[in-house]
């Protein structure tokens, strides 16, 4: 009975591996092929997968008591930044924003934690790592085609007019369909060169790499090719030292070479004016050099806790200049925004970690090359995949000192999985890192996995269900009451969702500037009133709640509350068009014509196309002043 139980518990340990597997690899697949996983039914199922993983390692421990943890000095630095998260968290000026942040970093941690504990097998990696390369090489294909067909089409999203003559793949952004490719390519690279595997299986790696280079390259990311051609040359450099790789190194330079100076040479003049644009000094004055220079403004007046996971795109108005009309979401450099959110010990305890990462790879390098003699080398996979799992992890930290990367859910898992790989790596020479299951550890480690597995299913129901309501009200066949309905359910259902109530009070407020039933506009504007109060109350460094409540506060003739939150825009937006014409426009109303005409004409100055509003009521206020000074 005894053997027969032993037996079963086997068969279940066995099964629950693979399961573990199959669930990681869906998501390394499915998180890229859906916008990077920032489409919300996306990310909603990856807190799904790795509940029930989580939920799998659980039922392991109590299967397997032999079965050991692994604790090394980066597993607690991991820990450690996500009990300083949950610290962000209790002290958060916008819980909404930091409970999505904190949620990912939850998330992340729970990635990190199942792989290096359940998946640090050669063979469990190998399996990521031709998932990885596999989609990776689906996206470049559907990228390339987008770039010689002109096509605007991202699956069923029309690409943003700013990413003319680039491609995406399935991403938004094309910088980070590039920042995807750079961790990727050397994994494929490095396996084509030293690992042990069929010639058939090498020649496919091969044809990989290159269609992923050329992925790379359509998508005219800057940062994206230094990222990338960093990560090729670390390979082809370390691989360049071994007479047996020397000249298959030489070979696939000169192919790169030969294909980047074709490329550049072949491509429009709009992809040579990008690069271009680098030399020129306005630059630093416009576009994302103007960003930066608001981004370093900010940080200068950073707290030491910083501002609160997740409340850049909020906070960041106040610093912004005259010519940068845009909402920014993120500050095109992940150590910065990580400075500006997180504060310094966020920051430190962010490098300490990428700090041991290094001195960790450096160590379990010792273990893992290849230790045959120069004259009768031998592939090894395993070399190959640390290799390139090094490469890939640098040349996305490149990338992150200019661009956003680990906001983008699908290219941090990525980047969390390698890390894990290279951090697992030192389990071929540290015993010490080992810890053995006793029942206190075997309680603490489930009450966590409990917790973690518990909050990931609970945001995961959340956020469908809110997304679901705010779907629904977005059909135009509904009446603007029914929709405010949804979203009425919408906000119920998420209190601390000041997105929704802002969403909710613009419907509102933008349909009782032309409603006519007197009755329905009361409602309207009580609603409207309602709801941009709830999102104040959670939110109060958004400017554009407090111009909501500017306008709906005017119309309702309550003009002195409705000058307090103007103002108050206008100190968290002092240089908007948007905030200059909604103060103008309150201001007109409350029948101060000569401010109403001067903030009218700033917003028309700072944006001139497109601003029908701002011009249309400009109008009315010279009208009304030249009026009243005949009267005078």
């Amino acid at each position: 009975m005894g053997r027969k139980s032993m037996e079963i518990k086997e068969r279940l340990d066995q099964w629950i591996d693979e399961a573990i597997v199959i669930l990681f690899a869906a998501m390394l697949i499915f998180m890229p092929a859906l916008f990077g996983g920032t489409h919300v039914g996306a990310f909603a199922a990856a807190e799904i997968v790795v509940t029930v993983t989580l939920l799998l390692w659980g039922a392991k421990l109590w299967l397997k008591p032999s079965h050991r943890l692994f604790f090394s000095p980066v597993v607690w630095a991991v820990l450690g930044l996500t009990a300083y998260a949950a610290i962000e968290y209790m002290r958060a000026p916008i819980e909404f924003n930091t409970r999505k942040e904190v949620l990912k970093a939850i998330l992340y941690c729970s990635v990190f934690f199942i792989f290096i504990n359940n998946l640090r097998r050669r063979r469990h990696v190998k399996i990521f790592a031709f998932c990885l390369i596999g989609i990776a090489t689906l996206i470049s294909f559907y990228a390339i085609g987008q770039f010689l067909s002109g096509s605007t089409q991202i699956l069923w999203e029309t690409q943003a007019p700013i990413y003319a003559h680039r491609a995406s793949g399935t991403y938004i952004c094309p910088n980070h369909l590039a920042g995807l490719l750079a961790m990727v390519v050397p994994l494929a690279l490095a396996l084509t060169l030293a690992g042990r595997l069929e010639q058939h299986h090498k020649l496919l790696l091969g044809f990989a790499t290159l269609v992923m280079l050329a992925g790379v390259a359509v998508t005219i990311s800057r940062g994206g090719y230094i990222a990338a051609l960093a990560a090729v040359a670390i390979v082809l450099g370390i691989f360049f030292q071994r007479p047996k790789y020397r000249i298959p190194s030489l070979f696939v330079a000169a192919i790169l070479a030969c294909g980047m100076v074709w490329f550049f040479m072949s491509t429009p003049p709009e992809i040579g004016s990008r690069f271009e644009q680098l030399t020129h000094s306005s630059q630093l004055q416009e576009g994302r050099g103007a960003l930066y220079q608001s981004n370093l403004k900010m940080a200068a007046q950073t707290p030491l806790l910083g501002w609160g996971p997740g409340s850049y795109s909020s906070t960041v108005h106040q610093f912004l200049p005259e010519n940068v009309q845009s909402d920014p979401l993120y500050a095109h450099s992940d150590y910065l925004q990580f400075y500006i959110e997180w504060g310094v010990i966020g920051l430190a305890g962010l490098l300490t970690l990428m700090t041991l990462a290094g001195i960790g790879g450096s160590q379990a390098w010792r273990y893992v090359r290849q230790r045959g003699s120069s004259l009768d080398p031998r592939d090894s996979t395993r070399t190959a995949l640390f290799l390139g799992t090094v490469a890939g992890l640098i040349a996305i930290a490149l990338h992150s000192l200019i661009d956003f990367n680990m906001h983008i859910p699908a290219n941090a898992i990525v980047a969390v999985v390698l890390l894990a790989f290279l951090t697992s790596s030192l389990r071929y020479g540290r015993k010490s890192y080992w810890v053995k299951q006793s029942l206190p550890v075997r309680l603490i480690v489930s009450l966590f996995i409990l917790l973690f597995a518990g909050i990931l299913f609970w945001n995961s129901l959340l956020t469908l269900k809110s997304w679901s309501l705010s779907r629904r009200a977005a059909e135009p066949t509904l009446t603007v009451s029914e929709q405010a309905e949804l979203l009425s359910d919408a906000q119920n259902l998420d209190k601390e969702n000041w997105k929704i109530a802002l969403q909710r009070g613009n419907l509102l407020l933008n349909d009782a500037l032309s409603q006519e039933d007197p009755e329905l506009l009361e409602w309207e504007l009580s609603e409207a009133a309602r709801s941009y109060r709830q999102g104040i109350e959670n939110n109060h460094f958004e400017y554009r709640l407090f111009g909501g409540m500017a306008m709906v506060l005017t119309l309702q003739g309550q003009y002195d509350e409705a000058q307090a939150c103007s103002e108050k825009m206008m100190k968290l937006r002092p240089n908007g068009s948007d905030t200059s014409a909604i103060h103008g426009w309150c201001a007109l109303y409350r029948g101060d014509y000569e401010l109403a005409l001067n903030y009218l004409e700033r917003s028309i100055h700072l944006k001139n196309e497109g601003n029908d509003f701002a011009k249309d009521w400009y109008e009315i206020a010279a009208k009304r002043l030249g009026a009243q000074k005949n009267l005078n």
